[in-house]
């Protein structure tokens, strides 16, 4: 697995630097005095950093080396030395446990599904007892296809314009929404950088998700709607469960 590149990085960042609003207090309800905190797949640091800045002890680790560097740079330049590292979750495997661990954003939703059940067992293993995780997923029952390129984005990066360009096809079968995106970077009109990049994004159901933490070993599972969590009229769904 691979994700973000340069460009797509520079795109993401420019739209979603830092968690707030009604996703943020979320996350952070779920902190008290003391907790370690561990945020897998942490990416530019969005929830990472406002972490950071209220004091609470996390870590973080991504796949993406481009998303790594943005979330070092965006602690440092705040004051502060953000501690992430390069990990792919199916190898995750370290000493130090925490008291949560949760992937926001609906960023479990791009694990490959054959490596849901390892990677939670992972997770639960780097939990200590009595820890808790917490995960955002794509609740959706389908999607609509969209299968030309469609101009989605444009960025100014200096001299040069970033142009994001996407794609999409739902597999019903699988439930998987398979978005393909094209980022060109122009110079003086011409194509001077392109990246494609491959985001299928596993639709999940609520009682499906409880089953996989229950599956995976963990009790207490609750499904958390988060009303206007993106915004006036964008829930999310949180899946917490205990160990």
């Amino acid at each position: 697995m691979d994700y973000y590149g340069e460009l797509c990085t520079k795109v993401y960042e420019s739209g979603k630097s830092i968690a707030e609003g009604e996703e943020l207090a979320f996350y952070l309800s779920h902190v008290t005095e003391g907790m370690k905190v561990l945020e897998p797949m942490c990416g530019n640091g969005r929830m990472l950093i406002p972490f950071m800045q209220r004091g609470i002890d996390i870590e973080g680790f991504d796949i993406s080396d481009e998303m790594l560097k943005v979330c070092v740079v965006k602690g440092n330049e705040r004051g502060m030395e953000p501690r992430v590292f390069h990990q792919d979750m199916r190898h995750f495997n370290r000493q130090d446990t925490y008291d949560l661990i949760m992937i926001p954003f609906g960023s479990f939703s791009l694990l490959p599904e054959e490596i849901v059940p390892l990677c939670l067992r992972n997770l639960k293993e780097s939990l200590r007892q009595g820890g808790r995780l917490l995960i955002t997923a794509i609740i959706q029952q389908g999607a609509d296809d969209c299968p030309e390129w469609k101009e989605t984005n444009r960025l100014q990066d200096g001299k040069n314009t970033i142009i994001e360009y996407k794609r999409m096809t739902y597999d019903k079968d699988s439930r998987v929404l398979n978005s393909k995106l094209k980022y060109h970077l122009i110079h003086e009109g011409e194509v001077i950088k392109e990246e494609l990049m491959d985001f299928p994004m596993r639709m999940y159901g609520v009682e499906e998700c409880k089953e996989l933490l229950h599956k995976s070993g963990f009790v207490n599972v609750i499904a958390h709607e988060v009303l206007d969590g993106y915004g006036k009229g964008n829930p999310f769904h949180v899946f917490e469960g205990t160990i």
